[in-house]
């Protein structure tokens, strides 16, 4: 075994849909989660989606950021029934405290975090609304009737693997509004941070992987031209919670920048699993905190598995499953 291969630890039992049924561990469907982890390390992508493997406790700052997505989806989705702010705020409020209520333990979800807990989790839904009571954004309707919220998308693209298969994009997105006054389409996405919410901490949103995927693929499902995305930011602090919003637009150009880079990414990710080579990438191992597995890389190559097995558990990462229904 040469000093870049990987024995295969733990092959997951359950069929992926979004891999190759001939090639093992090449990825024929790819969110932008998955293609930002293969950006970023191919190891931690080797680890995390090929495999399937995740810490057993899973990290505050994700949950958090889950339930309070999940939160202000009940929300959205009150107000396109025809329910009033009150009501939507009584229903998101209910599903945030619901979902952070632990059924085995029989007790609220403990967290030793100063600013990520239930309280901050409840108080940032409810300032948030508050916030955006009177939005200009309004939620598009589907042609069908149903309000444009956690939409899952899935397209073919022009990229082909060697054996003929497409590659698709696909994923899911928050909510696409109209900007009234301006008549705008655009994507919205909900964001938690800590720190400041100024222009620099907007600006990293040009270029990203995640808002360009996000960007793309609304251009390809709807008709009407999609400007970009608005992102809707929260500093949770231990005692304050504030908003900012900012608008990341995306030019035509842009878009086909994107687009061409995104073939070159999948060619090497299919040149990886033909090779089963999945190197390490030593400068990313302490980017946003800290990267989960490098307890396990920082050890000899020998004792990897063996520590993956006792540490983590494996869980299918398949981005075409279908989201959207409360």
């Amino acid at each position: 075994m040469n000093a870049l291969s990987l024995p295969v630890p733990g092959r997951l039992h359950e069929t992926n849909s979004a891999f190759s049924p001939t090639l093992p561990g090449l990825q024929i469907a790819w969110d932008s989660t998955s293609m930002g982890t293969f950006k970023e390390c191919r190891r931690k992508y080797y680890y995390s989606i090929v495999l399937g493997w995740q810490p057993r406790e899973l990290s505050v700052h994700l949950f958090f950021g889950q339930i309070y997505h999940f939160a202000l989806e009940v929300y959205d989705h009150a107000k396109a029934r025809g329910a009033d702010h009150d009501e939507g705020t009584r229903l998101a409020v209910r599903a945030a405290l619901k979902a952070t209520w632990d059924k085995a333990k029989k007790k609220p979800w403990i967290s030793d975090h100063s600013t990520k807990n239930r309280l901050t989790l409840v108080r940032t839904v409810v300032w948030y609304l508050e916030q955006f009571k009177a939005d200009p954004l309004v939620t598009l309707r589907l042609e069908e009737g149903s309000p444009a919220v956690e939409l899952s998308f899935r397209f073919q693209t022009h990229f082909k693997s060697q054996s003929g298969d497409p590659f698709l994009i696909c994923g899911h997105l928050d909510r696409v509004a109209r900007l009234e006054g301006l008549d705008q389409l655009w994507i919205v996405d909900r964001k938690t941070t800590q720190y400041s919410i100024d222009s620099a901490y907007f600006s990293k949103y040009s270029p990203d992987n995640q808002m360009s995927t996000y960007d793309f693929a609304g251009g390809i499902i709807y008709s009407y031209p999609i400007q970009g995305v608005i992102v809707d930011a929260a500093q949770v602090l231990v005692t304050l919670s504030r908003f900012e919003r900012g608008f990341v637009p995306r030019s035509k150009s842009q878009r086909e920048e994107w687009y061409i880079t995104f073939g070159q990414y999948v060619k090497e990710a299919e040149q990886a699993a033909k090779e089963q080579n999945w190197p390490m990438n030593d400068k990313a191992c302490g980017h946003y905190g800290g990267c989960p597995f490098r307890p396990v890389c920082g050890r000899p190559p020998e004792a990897r598995e063996e520590w993956l097995r006792a540490a983590y558990v494996q869980r299918v990462w398949d981005p075409l499953k279908i989201r959207g229904d409360i």
